[in-house]
């Protein structure tokens, strides 16, 4: 658990209790502002969140603002090698804070002590803020695929 006092921020890992709030974060962001991305996203690992997190290289953190959910990152494990990034939100009244880095660094720095070579992030290009953040923590675009009238574009940063 990381600790900011000026914000009074803090980064925890999930607990069963959390599981409806960072749903409805999650969905909330996603309708508001990537309604026309949200097909791309289906909604099933946020109904069991503790078992589709659950595996012992998976990890899903939450940051919190005085009390209230307001950021999620989740590391899922794909190979022996490979962690994918997933559900990487943060309410748009906290970002440009330097809050996503906390999460972001956070996701790496786990996979590092898990001992993963390599976090696959697949987003669609409607997503510049996670995309930009990303970029600039050492991610490469590997890929980009049509879907629908979007783009999802895979980066990979390698540890």
């Amino acid at each position: 658990m990381k600790h900011n006092d000026a914000n009074n921020i803090v980064i925890r890992k999930i607990r069963e209790q959390d599981s409806k709030k960072v749903k409805d974060l999650i969905v909330s962001i996603l309708s508001k502002e990537f309604e026309m991305a949200k097909s791309a996203y289906p909604e099933t690992d946020l109904e069991h969140i503790s078992s589709s997190y659950g595996g012992e290289r998976d990890v899903f953190f939450i940051l919190f603002s005085n009390e209230e959910v307001v950021g999620t990152v989740a590391i899922k494990e794909d190979s022996k090698y490979t962690a994918l990034l997933r559900r990487f939100f943060l309410s748009s009244d906290f970002r440009k804070k330097g809050l996503g880095t906390l999460l972001l660094k956070e996701a790496i720095k786990f996979c590092r002590e898990k001992k993963f070579h390599e976090i696959v992030f697949r987003t669609t290009d409607k997503m510049e803020s996670a995309i930009k953040l990303c970029v600039k923590n050492g991610f490469s675009e590997k890929e980009k695929i049509l879907f629908e009238n979007f783009q999802i574009i895979k980066f990979v940063l390698i540890l």
